[in-house]
């Protein structure tokens, strides 16, 4: 049998889901950035259909459909807007359960600069000066460490009744 019972490698991945979070909603504000820049760039672009045209309610209609794009990106702008809210929350999340790390331990340095900085193994390895594979142990101390705290179940509990996800206490979500 491994180092790790499987309710300990249960933990571990609801703890590292959990952290992961803020960059998800990283990712997801920039997606949907790029999708405005792409929309707004499509409404101002050259049409190649003629520019505009009288309907019979002397209204002007955009032949590609102009309008549809203003309400597209109104749309986006007010997703991206709501992303921005929810990467506030992530952030406070994660860094509610970061707190329970001991402060200036380097498994804390690890974990905050993996999922707070959003930093590639090998960026951290070279600023904290270890190999990319001690640095991983270090994240790896962290999760085990994190996933035995019981007030991290308590955190992540919290969060999974938001819809994120959630740590098992002795069997109990």
């Amino acid at each position: 049998m491994g180092r790790k019972t499987t309710g300990d490698k249960l933990e571990r991945e609801a703890v590292k889901r959990y952290l992961q979070q803020y960059h998800a909603a990283k990712q997801k504000k920039r997606i949907l950035g790029e999708r405005r820049r792409t929309l707004s760039a499509e409404l101002r672009g050259p049409s190649t259909a003629p520019a505009f045209r009288a309907t019979p309610s002397a209204k002007p209609v955009h032949p590609d459909g102009a309008g549809a794009l203003v309400f597209q990106i109104a749309d986006v702008e007010e997703r991206i807007e709501a992303q921005q809210a929810e990467m506030a929350r992530a952030v406070q999340n994660v860094m509610d359960l970061i707190d329970l790390l001991p402060m200036g331990s380097m498994e804390r340095t690890v974990v905050e600069m993996r999922h707070i900085d959003s930093r590639k193994w090998e960026r951290i390895a070279s600023e904290v000066h270890m190999s990319r594979s001690r640095v991983i142990d270090y994240y790896n101390a962290a999760l085990d460490a994190l996933a035995a705290n019981e007030k991290s179940g308590e955190i992540i509990g919290v969060a999974g009744a938001q819809g994120k996800p959630t740590a098992k206490k002795n069997g109990k979500a």
